[in-house]
């Protein structure tokens, strides 16, 4: 009877030049669109842009046509006061979508014992984060900066120049700019809440708390004090603020932006570093 080697066998297999963060958000990617609420929200954010384009197609046609008496409306241009109104109008949706599609990635995974699977192989704890925070990024994107990219790109086709955005030239900055606070700050509160708790529901419902409660209490605060440096407590506020200062428009608050700016950064700061101790090979669940 013949005796087999059953010692280790060396894996024989094609390493895959793929990082691994990026095959997990690919992954989480596709599960994400195929939820309802996400191709709603997805399919909102794109009708928001094509009214938009409907004004920059008004703004673009000539004088002597039918739709020129749609000119005199004051909104109906494409500039830095109409771009920051396309981002802020949508802010809900974003948080919708951090709702519907980004706070059970870690959630689903803690009470399936899956963490500690991932961290098993040769995924570390960053490409975990990672691979659970793009796919929410990239959703963020589509509805930020992306479509306001692709409008500044087709007025510049319609009127076949560039003299227009030589008179805000900072306008593409700013976008990028505002959409790279906006996502940071989510994808980070996001996952940072979806740790805490090993039911999405839950996560979910802590998530809308924060966006909830924590503005309104900003708010007792400033009526209470009288003072309105209060309201950096709330991110909502804070991305308003930056919003319209990056967009060379009246501050809404009067508070400094540098002060929103350092919230937004230490509230993005706290949060990662809870995820990295959050986020571990080995679930203590007890002791005695």
């Amino acid at each position: 009877m013949p005796i087999h080697d059953v010692s280790y066998q060396r894996w024989q297999g094609r390493r895959t030049d793929v990082p691994p963060a990026f095959i997990m958000a690919m992954a989480q990617l596709r599960l994400a669109i195929r939820r309802r609420v996400v191709r709603i929200v997805l399919l909102l954010s794109g009708l928001f842009v094509v009214a938009f384009i409907g004004m920059l197609y008004v703004e673009t046609t000539p004088e002597d046509s039918a739709v020129a008496v749609l000119k005199q409306v004051p909104f109906i241009r494409l500039d830095s006061t109409s771009m920051l109104r396309f981002l802020t109008w949508q802010r809900m949706l974003h948080y919708v979508l951090c709702l519907a599609a980004g706070v059970g990635y870690i959630a689903r995974d803690r009470r399936a014992k899956a963490v500690q699977l991932y961290l098993a192989r040769p995924v570390r704890v960053q490409d975990y984060i990672l691979g659970k925070g793009l796919p929410l990024a990239v959703l963020l994107s589509v509805t930020t900066w992306v479509p306001a990219l692709i409008l500044i790109l087709l007025k510049c086709l319609a009127t076949a120049s560039l003299e227009w955005l030589t008179q805000e030239p900072w306008l593409p900055l700013s976008i990028l700019a505002y959409s790279a606070l906006l996502v940071v700050s989510l994808v980070s509160l996001t996952l940072a809440i979806s740790s805490l708790t090993t039911s999405p529901i839950m996560a979910a419902v802590m998530l809308a708390s924060f966006f909830l409660f924590v503005p309104l209490l900003a708010e007792l605060f400033r009526a209470l004090t009288r003072n309105d440096t209060w309201q950096v407590l709330s991110m909502q506020a804070s991305l308003e603020q930056l919003c319209h200062w990056l967009f060379d428009a009246r501050l809404p608050h009067d508070f400094s932006p540098w002060s929103a700016l350092f919230a937004l950064a230490l509230l993005t700061t706290v949060c990662l570093l809870f995820l990295m101790r959050r986020v571990r090979a080995v679930d203590i669940v007890g002791g005695g």
